[in-house]
């Protein structure tokens, strides 16, 4: 589970609006992947995924205000090499079954 945290606001801003979340809760995100766009007062800052995973949990719904540092939303990272471990299961339950 990783927590994404309000960064990027620049030295002197403390707190952003959500001016629009890119991904919704239950979707599929790649590292890298724009997550949410951040209003301040003088700019809008888009916040990364910082890993690939499933957007499990979003905390701050659009135009609501959130502080510096504060997690904003959770990822749940993907098992790698689901799809080869179910090959290998399987393969392990037909060795069983003539073994």
């Amino acid at each position: 589970m990783i927590e994404v945290l309000v960064k990027g606001l620049g030295p002197n801003v403390d707190e952003a609006v959500v001016k629009s979340w890119i991904f919704e809760e239950g979707d599929a995100v790649t590292e890298g992947d724009d997550l949410v766009e951040l209003r301040t007062e003088d700019s809008v800052v888009v916040i990364p995924a910082p890993a690939t995973g499933i957007l499990t949990e979003v905390y701050f719904d659009e135009d609501e205000t959130v502080q510096r540092d504060e997690v904003i939303c959770v990822i749940d990272e993907e098992e790698e090499d689901s799809d080869d471990n179910d090959d290998d299961d399987e393969k392990d339950d037909k060795e069983d079954e003539d073994g």
